[in-house]
């Protein structure tokens, strides 16, 4: 069976599960006292993921923040999650990393 797939963040796939995900997209179906006690429950979960996923005895951040990171990789993985004004500057700033690089090119 084919699964759907939505955009999620690194991060965000990393803190959150199938669980917290389907409590989150019911969220708007509670009344609002509801809607803030699963919102906030659903956050807490990830929070704590979030501070075991960087706790000392796991290593799968560590292992990520070890690699030289390419900024024009990072600019394009930031650039899927944004719109508008903010995804026209970031691909300024990619423009211009690109002009950057291929002026150290032709220096060489």
């Amino acid at each position: 069976m084919e699964q759907d797939m939505f955009s999620q963040t690194a991060l965000d796939q990393m803190v959150s599960n199938d669980q917290t995900q389907m409590l989150k997209a019911a969220v708007p179906y509670f009344p609002p006292a509801g809607q803030r006690i699963l919102s906030v429950y659903a956050k807490i979960q990830e929070l704590i993921n979030t501070f075991s996923l960087f706790s000392p005895a796991n290593q799968e951040m560590q292992i990520c923040a070890a690699e030289t990171a390419d900024p024009m990789d990072m600019i394009q993985d930031i650039r899927k999650y944004s719109s508008g004004k903010n995804r026209q500057q970031l691909d300024q700033i990619a423009n211009m990393l690109a002009i950057i690089q291929m002026i150290q090119i032709m220096n060489e």
